[in-house]
């Protein structure tokens, strides 16, 4: 599996819960959500997005295109480059808070979770580290 992925983008859109995913989510959690994708998907060029913002409402964005910023963790500045035009053809604005470690700041209940606009993602993230 590890060669398939290799050099290979992805969006990883996860976020760990205890309740539903057991262990793996602890240990995911303390590693911190970014690191741990990493660690599970070798030679994958991870970009952590879509995890902020509930999946309830992501149908929604484009009704107000730019006005909500998603935030994006990765180590990885031209797979960032790939994934942003896919985040504004949803209606979000991609704003980029720092690297997988970041990855943690992207689940709910962290101070990123939620709808901020593109200015606010950028003022809690400069809070963060």
């Amino acid at each position: 599996m590890a060669e398939l992925l290799k050099r290979k983008i992805v969006i990883d859109t996860c976020n760990p819960f205890v309740s539903r995913d057991g262990e793996i989510a602890t240990w995911a959690r303390e590693k911190g959500a970014g690191l741990a994708s990493a660690e599970l998907l070798p030679g994958a060029r991870i970009v952590r997005t879509f995890n902020a913002i509930s999946a309830a409402r992501m149908g929604e964005a484009h009704q107000e295109p730019g006005r909500i910023g998603m935030p994006i963790a990765s180590d990885d500045a031209d797979a960032i480059a790939v994934t942003s035009p896919l985040i504004r053809d949803i209606g979000y604005e991609p704003v980029v808070v720092g690297g997988l470690a970041m990855g943690k700041h992207l689940m709910p209940g962290t101070p990123l979770a939620g709808e901020h606009t593109p200015e606010e993602v950028r003022k809690i993230a400069a809070t963060l580290n």
